[in-house]
């Protein structure tokens, strides 16, 4: 019950890490406004939630992230039916393929651009307000990415918008803790999830022999067949951590905090 009375906004809750946040949050009390495009999946979440008995609840928003008005939406939702903001986990996000900058069209710029960069700076911004109008202690966890330490072979938009992610949370830590204002980020590797499914779908950047790796995490999937593939982390050890990061009590003094869940890829 360490989120009870809490309220919290989860993007990207349709699958993979939000889905499993939210459902990790809801367990332990939270009221969470869960936001993603499918809507059918949110609803399948909030009846799952529902069904367990949890002491918290999953209240669906239909939210396209890369549309300033739906992430306001997103926020006056919760505002009108619980009253006040505690969490804002800034999870939604998308790959481009691995595609290198020279590859890199105008759309697909503005599409990782919009999706992982300008959301979560709309996301801050407005939870930032909010916290320091309600003046109570408040937190935003951001999922950055392996690639905001690390650069990958191709992939461009995914590096530098992952690296601005990074950013942004320390500016936001360094900005605001002396008003009770938390903010930390999440730098996940190798996490089984649905990451591929756009750049698959779309056919960006994605080669032949990935094209039938599912659901694996990108960097299981850029490792050619016959050579040795990293161990995936799953979800719910991504959603652990976030929800760790986003306790009042647990992890009152941390902020700033880039924590890296990779299995020790990083330091390979």
């Amino acid at each position: 019950m360490r989120f009870e009375g809490k309220v919290a906004i989860v993007t990207g809750a349709s699958s993979g890490i939000g889905r499993a946040t939210a459902k990790m949050m809801a367990r332990d009390g939270a009221k969470v406004v869960a936001a993603a495009r499918r809507l059918d999946r949110l609803e399948a979440l909030k009846a799952e939630v529902a069904e367990a008995g949890y002491a918290g609840c999953i209240l669906p928003v239909q939210t396209d992230v890369r549309d300033p008005k739906q992430i306001d939406n997103m926020f006056d939702v919760a505002l009108k039916e619980f009253g006040h903001v505690d969490i804002v986990v800034n999870n939604a996000g998308m790959l481009d393929g691995q595609l290198p900058i020279h590859e890199t069209s105008q759309e697909i710029y503005d599409m990782l651009y919009e999706t992982n960069q300008r959301a979560v700076y709309l996301g801050c911004q407005r939870a930032i307000k909010i916290f320091l109008e309600q003046g109570t202690p408040a937190n935003i966890v951001n999922v950055a990415s392996a690639a905001s330490l690390r650069g990958l072979k191709g992939g461009t938009m995914y590096v530098m918008t992952k690296h601005a992610v990074l950013g942004i949370t320390r500016n936001i830590s360094a900005s605001f803790f002396e008003k009770g204002i938390r903010c930390n980020c999440i730098e996940p590797a190798n996490i089984r999830s649905e990451i591929n499914k756009v750049p698959r779908d779309l056919g960006i950047g994605i080669l032949d022999w990935q094209m039938g790796a599912g659901n694996a995490a990108p960097l299981h999937t850029i490792t050619k067949p016959g050579e040795k593939k990293p161990i995936l982390g799953t979800p719910e050890d991504c959603a652990e951590l976030i929800c760790f990061l986003a306790d009042d009590v647990a992890a009152r003094y941390l902020s700033g905090a880039e924590v890296k869940i990779d299995a020790g890829f990083l330091n390979m």
